[in-house]
């Protein structure tokens, strides 16, 4: 059974309509995937996980402790160019430090197993935001062992929705130019220290952090969107990608394959980074015998070019032993075979469900198509009539030939 976009694009279809976590619609969509997958003879285990908002708060508190830090520099200056460049080095401290405390801040926003203790860290974190119960559902062949010597593939899409009354891409674009204009201004009074040449580039640099960041203030998120294309369409392509694999006995015996549905992925990637502390170990083992692979699939199905995010990750710890093939460059001659272009994404501030697992060295990389269509995400308008069956068509045969091309290694 070849890969049939039609077969996805109806899957795609029938869960588009709002499912942020928590308004009890997820659940009912999660169960409907877990039954779908069941149908085609996998055992799927529901791996319950907590999470708090946290993450968005301190996003918030970063972008009001700049905004302040900018308008005193401003107050400031009427006392000298000394008191200006107090507020503009701890500006400047903070943009250094947002990186690394996100980071510190999501890997610690989640408890995998909700019944056992957490760290010190994930308990500041859990308590800093709302605290909600969701779950992955993890499905595997029951007929298959884990052979450790097989390749393994992770197939992933999430299920979760939400929406905001600000498009995706304009959202980041405005943190884009919120960080730039703030690093630029602490920098420009900085250097400004030295002269006063650099004074209007200063003042045009802060306006501009200014009025890029305070929209960012009053985002929120609602469950207003259907999330059809962000990702009904990226759990069509799997769902489907799963039932084709149940007709090809002859791929499960020279490779493994996982499927994995994450939730609150539009909470800052709360199933994804659940999912690989839980299971690590596993993850681990698995790289460093047969090899481990991570295609994530996210916003396929628009009429539109296919991108891959991630290819950055074709150095990490465990995609470069020789034995082992690199996910990147699977997916770039499965396109070049196709003769399906392929593009490389690359956004400041975009999340998907691949990067937990590339930041703990595993080979992860994801799969998304851009059009016109891709504009509606997070909106009210991201709805099933967005749907374009070339999306499917793209992300469905471009993964169906990694796999085949991952039990060939």
């Amino acid at each position: 059974m070849e890969f049939d976009a039609q077969v996805a694009l109806s899957y795609a279809r029938a869960i588009s309509r709002p499912r942020r976590v928590g308004c009890r619609e997820d659940e009912k969509v999660a169960g409907e995937i877990a039954a779908w997958l069941e149908q085609s003879g996998y055992q799927v285990e529901r791996q319950p996980f907590q999470f708090s908002t946290a993450p968005t708060r301190f996003i918030t508190l970063e972008v009001l402790a700049g905004l302040l830090l900018i308008l005193m520099a401003f107050w400031a200056r009427r006392f000298g160019a000394w008191a200006e460049a107090l507020p503009a080095a701890m500006l400047l401290l903070l943009m250094v430090a947002i990186g690394p405390i996100n980071r510190l801040v999501e890997a610690n926003s989640v408890a995998p197993d909700p019944a056992a203790p957490v760290s010190r860290w994930s308990a500041i974190c859990l308590r800093m935001g709302v605290r909600r119960t969701t779950a992955n559902l993890v499905a595997m062949r029951p007929d298959l062992p884990d052979d450790p010597a097989l390749p393994h593939l992770y197939l992933v899409a999430h299920y979760d929705s939400k929406s905001q009354w600000m498009p995706l891409a304009i959202r980041i674009a405005l943190f884009t130019a919120a960080i730039i204009g703030s690093t630029s201004f602490a920098g420009l009074i900085l250097l400004g220290l030295a002269g006063p040449a650099l004074a209007f580039a200063a003042n045009v640099a802060g306006v501009v952090a200014v009025g890029a960041g305070l929209p960012l203030l009053f985002l929120g998120a609602g469950n207003a969107s259907p999330g059809a294309i962000d990702n009904a369409s990226g759990v069509g392509v799997v769902l489907h990608l799963a039932e084709c694999l149940t007709r090809r006995s002859d791929l499960f015996d020279k490779a493994r394959v996982t499927v994995l549905m994450t939730s609150a992925e539009e909470l800052t990637l709360g199933g994804a980074f659940a999912f690989v502390r839980r299971n690590e170990d596993r993850l681990r083992r698995q790289a460093e015998s047969g090899g481990l692979y991570i295609l994530n699939l996210d916003g396929p199905g628009v009429d539109g070019e296919l991108y891959m995010v991630g290819e950055e990750n074709r150095l990490a710890s465990y995609a470069s032993p020789a034995s082992h093939a690199n996910l990147a460059g699977l997916v770039r001659a499965a396109c070049s075979e196709l003769q399906i272009s392929l593009g490389k994404f690359s956004l400041p501030g975009a999340m998907f469900d691949h990067i937990p697992f590339a930041r703990c060295g595993f080979d992860a990389v994801s799969l998304m198509a851009v059009g016109r269509a891709s504009w509606a995400v997070h909106t009210p308008g991201d709805s099933a009539d967005k749907l374009h069956i070339r999306g499917f068509e793209q992300a469905g045969r471009v993964a169906w030939r990694v796999i085949e091309k991952l039990a060939d290694l």
